[in-house]
């Protein structure tokens, strides 16, 4: 509060005041430096004294309270240049306005500086109107917020830490069936990548919270180098916004685009079709419980959480029945392949051995006797020597046109299988996968033969 000078009376009720106070304190400033005219009063003679005019400098201790004043009111206002310069004319015409109006020279002195330090102004007068643009222009520069930049969280910082919101209370109930971090047993399963994708499970969420501004932060994930020194594949994981009140689509669009089971390379028509399954389901069970059907399912937490896991789970036995299917099929190729290799050597052996029989020991031929040329019986050898001669030659020729039209069987060294026998497989590794999860489905051939 500024203390304004006594009247001209309390000289003779207080003598020597004026004169006591330190001169550093208050000296008198001409009214207009500047050299304009100042406004006279119309009930003010013309050849007043000018030292009666003069206004008291307020202390320092008033001026320091105002600059913080007008600190403090820029900061709030936020404004730029422009709009300290529209301060800056408003103030110009109120306070000319208000020291026509002003009767007393030391009380126009006194609200006048009241009137600055409350409207943004400096304590001086018209000589301080460059230092107040100044002043402005310089908070408005300060007051300019940088753009807001998504947030960056650890994978430790970005996973939630109580779960009890997540599961209905008769699971919670029971001790036995929670794990040490307080989730139920069911969510750890012995499948491929599970504890990866349950990670990012989790970080599907409901809604955002208030210090995020609007926008979902980034998580960043370090992964110690291997032993060659080369960095590894880094896992992606970010944060997925699925609200509690949601249209089926928009939660089956969710599920189809997050990253559960990305490194699985999933076909787009399956994630679809298991979505819409899981979907649908839960919409059936919402109803029982609500008893009315909802256009917008206005899921809790527990069921909310329901659909994720099960998306999760239906994916999750799909990729390893592949991977499964993968392994069991070059198994299959393998053990297939050497049956078959065995057989074309048994073939093989078997031809060799019927196209080069050894020939038995013949008897040595009868000694033609040695007569007169007209001899019956030297005649009836030596035809049938040759008779015999000449079939020999005719089996020999033949066995060889034999070798010549029948070649070997060829060993194979790369085998396919049928579609019957990847049927077959396929719902082998499907049937093991349940039955080592505890689970009651059907393979699918199985269902295939039913509906036939």
């Amino acid at each position: 509060m500024f203390v304004s000078p006594p009247p001209t009376t309390a000289s003779n009720l207080l003598p020597g005041v004026l004169t006591k106070r330190k001169p550093n304190d208050l000296a008198t400033i001409p009214e207009n430096p500047m050299g304009s005219a100042s406004p006279l009063l119309p009930d003010q003679p013309a050849n007043v004294n000018i030292g009666k005019k003069e206004f008291v400098n307020a202390p320092p201790e008033f001026a320091n309270r105002a600059r913080d004043e007008i600190k403090k009111r820029l900061l709030q206002k936020r404004s730029g240049s422009s709009s300290g310069a529209r301060s800056l004319h408003s103030y110009n015409s109120s306070s000319s306005s208000y020291r026509r109006d002003n009767d007393s020279d030391a009380a126009s002195v006194v609200t006048e500086v009241t009137m600055s330090s409350g409207t943004g102004s400096s304590v001086f007068s018209t000589p301080s109107f460059n230092t107040i643009s100044t002043q402005l222009t310089d908070a408005s520069s300060v007051i300019e917020l940088p753009e807001s930049k998504p947030l960056t969280y650890t994978l430790e910082q970005a996973l939630p830490t109580i779960f009890y919101d997540m599961y209905s209370p008769d699971i919670l109930m029971n001790p036995q069936n929670l794990m040490s971090n307080g989730r139920p047993n069911f969510t750890k399963r012995e499948l491929l990548d599970w504890d990866m994708n349950d990670i990012r499970s989790l970080l599907i969420i409901e809604s955002m919270r208030p210090e995020w501004n609007g926008q979902l932060p980034s998580i960043t994930f370090n992964q110690l180098q291997d032993r060659i020194g080369q960095e590894p594949s880094i896992p992606q994981f970010r944060f997925q916004l699925l609200p509690l009140r949601s249209p089926d689509d928009f939660i089956i669009s969710t599920l189809v685009s997050s990253d559960l089971y990305l490194e699985a390379n999933l076909d787009y028509e399956f994630k679809l079709t298991s979505a819409k399954y899981t979907v649908n389901s839960a919409r059936k069970r919402h109803e029982e419980i609500i008893g009315f059907h909802e256009a917008v399912m206005n899921l809790s937490k527990p069921e909310w959480r329901n659909i994720i896991e099960n998306y999760l789970l239906n994916i999750a036995v799909e990729a390893q029945c592949r991977f499964d299917f993968k392994k069991a099929c070059s198994e299959y190729k393998k053990w297939k392949l050497d049956q078959v290799k065995q057989q074309a050597i048994q073939q093989n052996m078997l031809h060799h051995q019927q196209n080069f029989v050894t020939k038995p020991n013949m008897p040595p031929p009868t000694i033609i006797p040695k007569k007169t040329k007209n001899s019956l019986l030297r005649r009836a050898l030596l035809k049938s020597s040759q008779i015999k001669i000449e079939e020999q030659m005719e089996l020999e020729q033949q066995q060889q046109q034999q070798q010549a039209t029948v070649p070997l069987v060829e060993v194979p060294t790369k085998i396919s299988l049928t579609k019957d026998e990847k049927s077959m497989v396929w719902s082998h590794c499907q049937l093991q996968v349940y039955q080592r999860l505890g689970l009651d489905w059907t393979p699918d051939n199985v269902v295939a033969n039913k509906n036939q």
